[in-house]
C-alpha cells in the first residue's frame, strides 16, 4: 500500500528530540528499515506507519469484483471510500465496457479477460468459456494478490464469468497466502433473484467451487428481497441499495476491528481466528441509540437472521468474535447483555449461573470453537452504541457424521439440496445477515 515514508521519518526523529533537524529534502531517507530478529539471524524490514496504532506494517487489503455484478459492487464501494488507501479496488471481467467504465472511474489495476475469438466482449452466460479465461489468466491472478493479507472476493453467480472465473479467483488468492499465518481468503456472492430462478442450479454449482477456496464465505441471496424490502413499493434504486448494504457491511465490519485500538481490543488476528477455515459466515454490524439495551438487542436480532442471508436457526456457531463501541460511562451490566444475546441468537446453551457456553455434541473432527469480545468507548459514540459481530463454524445441532448438508434459504420452489463429502469440516450456505452504517467513512493509514 502506499505510505508517505518522510512522515514516518519526521514522526521517528520527532520523538527523538530532532524535530528540527529534518532534511528539506526527504528522498535519501524512503525506505526506512528496523533492525529485528528472525531464528537468531538479524534482518531489516521496513519501518511503516500503521493503521489502529499498530506494530510493523498495515495489513493489506485487496477487494475483488469478479464479473459485472462484482464490479458493479466495486465501484459502489469505491465512491464512497476514494480516500482509503488501505484498501485495494481490482476488477476483473471479461466485458470490455465494463472495464472501460472501471478505468473511467479511475480504477488502475484491473485484470481485462480475453481469449479465442471473444476480445473482451464477455462470456456469454457460457460456464466453460469462463472457466478457460480464469485458466488463461490464473497466474496473472496469483501475482495480484502477492503480499495481500485479507483478500475479499466478490460476484454474482448464476452467470458466465462471475460463476466461472470467480473461484479461480479465490483459488490464486489462498494459493499465494498458502502456509502464512494470519492471512484471509473471503467470498462474498450474490445468488439470483426470484424472477431468475432458472439460473439458480449453475449459481448453486458456482457457490459450491467458490466454497472450495475461501476460508470463509457470504452468500446474499435474493430470492427473499421482496420480503426484506421496507416498502411494498420499493423502487429498482432501493434494491440495489439493499443488496450493495450486504457487501459493504462486510468490508466495513473488518476495517473498523482492524483500524481501531481500544483498551481490550480486537486486531486482525483475531478475525483470522474467527473465520480461517470457517465456511459459511455471518460479518454485520449494528447501531442503536444507547440509553435502552432493549434497542441494540432488538436490532442486532435483526441483522443477525436477516433473511438475505445463511438461515443459522438450526445451527450453532462454534466461533464468534464481538466487538461493542459506547459511550463513556457505559452500563457494564448493558454490555453483558449484549452479548448473551449475540450468543442466544447463535443458539449457545444458557448454563445455570446465568452465562451462554458453545454446546456441541458429536462435534464434527477438526471443529475449532473460538471465542473474542472486544470493547471500546470513544466521543464518536454520544449517545449511542455500535456492535461488531463475526460468525462462523456453524455445526448442526444434531450433527451426526462428516456430510454436510447445503439448505438454500426457505423459499418456493426450491432446488434439490447439494450435497458434498469433506475431509475438513466446512459448515455449509446462504442466508442471513445484516442492516447497515455508512461504509468505511474515513479510515485511512
Amino acid at each position: 500500500m502506499p505510505v508517505d515514508s518522510s512522515k514516518v521519518i519526521q514522526s521517528i526523529r520527532r520523538k527523538a528530540g530532532l524535530e528540527n533537524d529534518v532534511p528539506q529534502n526527504m528522498s535519501e531517507y524512503q525506505d526506512p528499515l528496523i533492525q529485528i530478529e528472525i531464528d537468531g539471524e538479524a534482518k531489516h524490514e521496513p519501518l511503516i506507519e500503521s493503521a489502529g496504532e499498530t506494530y510493523g506494517r498495515p495489513i493489506s487489503v485487496c477487494f475483488a469484483g469478479v464479473g459485472t455484478c462484482g464490479v458493479n459492487i466495486l465501484m459502489s464501494l469505491k465512491a464512497q471510500n476514494s480516500k482509503n488507501d488501505m484498501v485495494d479496488f481490482v476488477g476483473i471481467n471479461s466485458d470490455g465496457g465494463s472495464i472501460k467504465e472501471l478505468e473511467k472511474n479511475g480504477f488502475k489495476n484491473n485484470i481485462a479477460l480475453s481469449g479465442g475469438d471473444s476480445y473482451y466482449l464477455g462470456a456469454g452466460g457460457d460456464l466453460d468459456a469462463a472457466r478457460d479465461l480464469g485458466e488463461k489468466y490464473y497466474d496473472l491472478f496469483k501475482k495480484r494478490f502477492k503480499n495481500v493479507d485479507l483478500a475479499l472476493i466478490v460476484t454474482g453467480m448464476g452467470g458466465g464469468t462471475g460463476t466461472g472465473v470467480a473461484p479461480l479467483v479465490a483459488k490464486a488468492a489462498r494459493e499465494i497466502q498458502e502456509k502464512k499465518r494470519n492471512t484471509l481468503t473471503i467470498g462474498v456472492a450474490t445468488m439470483p433473484a426470484g424472477i431468475e430462478s432458472d439460473r439458480r442450479e449453475i449459481a448453486v454449482h458456482g457457490i459450491e467451487e467458490l466454497r472450495k477456496y475461501v476460508d470463509a464465505l457470504i452468500v446474499i441471496d435474493q430470492m427473499n428481497l421482496l420480503d426484506v424490502l421496507d416498502q411494498e413499493n420499493a423502487s429498482m434504486e432501493e434494491a440495489d441499495d439493499l443488496i450493495d448494504s450486504r457487501f459493504e457491511i462486510v468490508l466495513q465490519s473488518i476495517m473498523d476491528t482492524i483500524t481501531n485500538y481500544t483498551k481490550r481490543n480486537i486486531d486482525f488476528a483475531d478475525i483470522c481466528s474467527t473465520l480461517k477455515d470457517s465456511g459459511d459466515s455471518i460479518i454485520t454490524t449494528v447501531e442503536a441509540p444507547s440509553g435502552n439495551v432493549e434497542d441494540i438487542k432488538r436490532e442486532l436480532a435483526r441483522a443477525i437472521n436477516d433473511k438475505l442471508l445463511i438461515n443459522h436457526s438450526n445451527k450453532i456457531a462454534s466461533r464468534l468474535m464481538i466487538y461493542q463501541f459506547y459511550e463513556q460511562g457505559y452500563s457494564e451490566r448493558s454490555h453483558y447483555e449484549v452479548v448473551s444475546e449475540i450468543q442466544r441468537l447463535f443458539n449457545w446453551t444458557k448454563g445455570d449461573d446465568g452465562y451462554y457456553r458453545c454446546v456441541l455434541e458429536n462435534p464434527p473432527e477438526d471443529t475449532v470453537k473460538f471465542l473474542k469480545i472486544g470493547n471500546g468507548s470513544g466521543e464518536e459514540y454520544q449517545g449511542k452504541t455500535k456492535v461488531i459481530v463475526i460468525a462462523g463454524g456453524f455445526v448442526n445441532k444434531s450433527f451426526a457424521g462428516k456430510t454436510i448438508k447445503m439448505e438454500l434459504p426457505a423459499h418456493k420452489p426450491k432446488p434439490e439440496p447439494v450435497v458434498r463429502q469433506t475431509e475438513k469440516f466446512v459448515p455449509q450456505p446462504p442466508q442471513e445477515v445484516s442492516s447497515l452504517e455508512e461504509l468505511l467513512n474515513g479510515f485511512s493509514l
